[in-house]
């Protein structure tokens, strides 16, 4: 998503550094912090997985990252941190060298990528592989855990889901409750709702694959999807490699294929309502409004019964997310005040009272899954929800990170 250069002055560099790289432009990453020994450095993992390789620097290199904006020349960059400007070219030859920087090579490897997706014809199995590499097993554990699980047994027709997408091993009991009301659902296609938390797409995001699990593939709706994305144009399906970033999705599909059979499925990236888009053109990206509309144009029309599931947790608190104190037992009432309250507001299914308390609130606990929730409740507009579970999960002893999450029914006559 390149930046329009037309205004900017004339780069600086010698004319044999390539134009990508006389104003670098930084592809999102995810920096992790990393050490041996002594020696500390931060890896820039990239979230897509198109990197050769991952890519490790020094702390104070991170500095420099958020000039390499597409606007930035070497100089300037150089200038601002006090570097030479041939340290800088060093930095951003071997940043476009892994894929990392948007120009040639990650155009490449993106292509490379889809075309590898296309050809298997489901996303790549990740997050959601960690439940077990056997079949066999995995299937005894997800009925094992269901069956220790009690019915909610929702008393309204159930059309729409939220799940977690934390580990399978951590929230089960809310996987697993879920599922036992998707059960009733008798539903012949699933629209799965996932968060586009780390791609690059502004508004909704199409895939035209599948997803798999340790179970197996539950297949692409082709007929539906291709509706789809006739309707809402090819904007919808451009930035498709986003779904590489989003695990929400992969991690019902052992679920599902335990609970509805091998049931064909529509994927679908929301954005965060709280994030501005990058583009300023809206004939450029599909708003999660017009999604809505067609997703319920194109669903009626295609006849039988669709189960929308949402994905996602709720609240992230604690150091590791940017707090100042450990998560204590004050810390875990206040969060559940606030969890719960907001869940009453999502009860409602009034996507405008929705969409004043995110505005009003503003996400203080960090919820993830609120883009994908909303348009849950904007497809289905239920007159029924039912909160089916909700847990708080301390991530360590130390109190460094919480998460919450949530499982609830919508549907209605």
């Amino acid at each position: 998503m390149a930046h329009d250069q037309s205004n900017l002055p004339v780069p600086g560099p010698s004319e044999d550094i390539p134009e990508h790289l006389q104003r670098p432009h930084l592809r999102r990453i995810m920096p992790q912090h990393v050490s041996q020994g002594d020696r500390k450095g931060v890896a820039l993992q990239d979230p897509l997985g198109l990197a050769q390789r991952t890519m490790v620097v020094a702390p104070g290199v991170m500095k420099a990252l958020p000039h390499l904006n597409g606007e930035w020349t070497l100089k300037q960059i150089a200038d601002h941190g006090g570097a030479k400007e041939t340290e800088v070219l060093q930095l951003v030859r071997s940043l476009d060298e892994v894929g990392l920087l948007w120009g040639p090579t990650c155009s490449t490897l993106e292509q490379q990528r889809r075309a590898a997706i296309h050809a298997e014809g489901v996303l790549p199995m990740r997050q959601g592989g960690l439940i077990g590499d056997d079949s066999t097993s995995v299937r005894a554990l997800i009925e094992g855990w269901m069956d220790e699980t009690e019915d909610p047994e929702i008393e309204f027709p159930v059309r729409g889901l939220l799940s977690p997408r934390l580990d399978h091993h951590v929230v089960w009991p809310i996987y697993a409750a879920v599922y036992h009301a998707a059960r009733t659902s008798g539903a012949d296609r699933i629209v799965l709702l996932g968060n586009n938390h780390y791609g690059i797409g502004d508004g909704v995001v199409l895939t035209r694959v599948g997803v798999q699990s340790p179970l197996g593939r539950l297949e692409a709706d082709t007929p539906v999807i291709e509706a789809l994305v006739d309707q809402l144009g090819e904007c919808s399906i451009v930035d498709e490699l986003d779904h590489l970033a989003d695990h929400g999705i992969e991690m019902q599909a052992p679920w599902i294929t335990v609970a509805l059979g091998e049931i064909p499925v529509i994927g679908a990236l929301l954005p965060d309502p709280l994030q501005p888009p990058v583009d300023d053109d809206e004939s450029a990206r599909i708003t999660p409004e017009r999604f809505n509309e067609v997703a319920r144009e194109v669903l009626d029309a295609a006849g039988g019964r669709t189960l929308v599931i949402a994905t996602g947790d709720l609240s992230h608190v604690g150091p590791r997310f940017g707090e100042p104190r450990p998560v204590d037992e004050d810390r875990q009432i206040d969060v559940e005040r606030h969890d719960r309250e907001f869940i009453g507001t999502m009860m409602t299914g009034d996507l405008e009272s929705i969409d004043d308390a995110i505005k009003w609130h503003q996400n203080p606990t960090r919820w993830s899954c609120l883009g994908a929730a909303r348009a849950m409740v904007g497809i289905v507009q239920p007159s029924d929800m039912e909160l089916i579970d909700y847990r708080q999960q301390i991530i360590d002893e130390q109190g460094t990170a919480m998460i919450t999450a949530a499982g609830i029914a919508a549907g209605g006559a």
